[in-house]
């Protein structure tokens, strides 16, 4: 019996040193992840703080968004691993002479996408494209991933559908497709005459790449995942529930190549969930919501308090704080759409293209960051000031 005992005490002591380790390095794993994730970092801590002033609630969470940002990751992902980036990045680079005519190629495709893809969408697709061409080039995509940024949350604002800010505007107000884009039109003119005007200063370098195979791997599985996109796709514009495509995405993707669950960066989902929690706990501070009656007393107080709290908030929550309270949805929605230049957080999508840079280029965050902020506030001042006037006149 007593033998029996000491070889139970062995495995006992056995699993816990197992379990203890196992502990350890998934403890350490956070901690690094954390130490190089300062979005994650201070969004979780926002969310953690946050929880003491507000009990949180999971009414907080868009768990659609957090849904289809899983999905797309993943069929992203499945392109990548197949060849299916690699081989539109050397499509593009073969019709682009120089890295001027390249920028304004990926800008110009990321703002018309953006209309129907919505920005969120559009970045998940065309940033990791970006990065794959600077493999191949030796291109510095600093300035051109800020770019393709500002491209998609500009060029989102045309349709009701390009961003949630903008479904819920419309959903809200109760407006007609012809009186959006009759406000939507102006402010997409002038946005992309900007863009463009600064991609014309930019080096005209010629471009030299490296030409690897461009054949595409396992086309039969890249079929099967541009159909599951499209369905993303209708999941997105409302006409598919995520409780379908989600479980349809997880099978196929166990069957076909389960391997691409452990290649996602999960703590951009982590992100957005936190993120979700700092901004309902906020916002459902008393004396905060007080406030927000005094902030949109004017037309010109509508524009410039959505503006203003787009920075900090971002534009999606933003535009649901103010909107019980804006009686002009023109002024709300030229605010929350400008407002998603500036700041990294100030939209949502900012944050997905910096995720995406940051896991490829660790050691540029800094320099990423700091351009971001220059460009994002150049772009923000000029058609800030440009729809400040507009409204005026209206």
């Amino acid at each position: 019996m007593r033998t029996m005992s000491n070889v139970l005490n062995g495995f006992k002591i056995f699993f816990l040193n197992k379990n203890c380790e196992f502990l350890i390095e998934i403890l350490s794993k956070i901690r690094a992840t954390l130490e190089n994730d300062s979005f994650l970092s201070i969004s979780l801590f926002a969310a953690i703080a946050t929880s003491f002033i507000n009990t949180p609630s999971w009414g907080y969470l868009d768990f659609k968004v957090i849904i289809c940002l899983f999905e797309l990751m993943i069929v992203v992902k499945a392109f990548e691993e197949y060849s299916l980036i690699n081989h539109i990045s050397l499509l593009i680079l073969n019709k682009c002479k120089n890295e001027r005519i390249l920028l304004q190629v990926l800008c110009l495709f990321a703002f018309i996408s953006s209309m129907f893809l919505t920005n969120d969408v559009a970045l998940i697709a065309i940033t990791p494209i970006l990065i794959n061409i600077s493999r191949k080039c030796n291109y510095n995509i600093i300035l051109p991933t800020i770019l393709i940024t500002i491209s998609s949350n500009l060029g989102s604002c045309a349709t009701p559908i390009g961003n949630p800010q903008n479904l819920y505007i419309f959903s809200h107000y109760q407006l007609n497709v012809e009186n959006f884009f009759s406000y939507s039109l102006p402010i997409c003119i002038v946005s992309l005459f900007l863009l463009l005007c600064i991609t014309f200063f930019t080096n005209p370098k010629k471009i030299t790449f490296i030409m690897n195979d461009t054949s595409i791997l396992e086309k039969k599985k890249i079929i099967i995942y541009s159909a599951l996109f499209i369905l993303l796709l209708l999941n997105v514009l409302g006409a598919i529930s995520y409780f379908i495509t989600l479980p349809i995405l997880i099978l196929v993707t166990l069957a076909l190549n389960k391997s691409l669950f452990r290649k996602l960066d999960y703590g951009l989902l982590i992100t957005f969930v936190c993120f979700f929690i700092s901004v309902g706990n906020i916002s459902n501070i008393a004396i905060i919501r007080n406030f927000l009656t005094f902030l949109t007393n004017t037309s010109t107080d509508i524009y410039l308090s959505a503006l203003l709290l787009s920075q900090i908030i971002s534009n999606v929550p933003g535009s649901i704080l103010l909107a019980p309270f804006a009686s002009n949805w023109k002024a709300l929605f030229y605010g929350v759409t400008i407002g998603g230049l500036g700041t990294p957080i100030a939209s949502l999508a900012s944050i997905i293209s910096y995720k995406i840079f940051i896991l490829e280029y660790p050691s540029k965050k800094k320099e990423y960051l700091l351009k971001f902020i220059l460009l994002n506030f150049f772009c923000l001042s000029i058609i800030g000031l440009i729809f400040y006037i507009y409204i005026q006149l209206n």
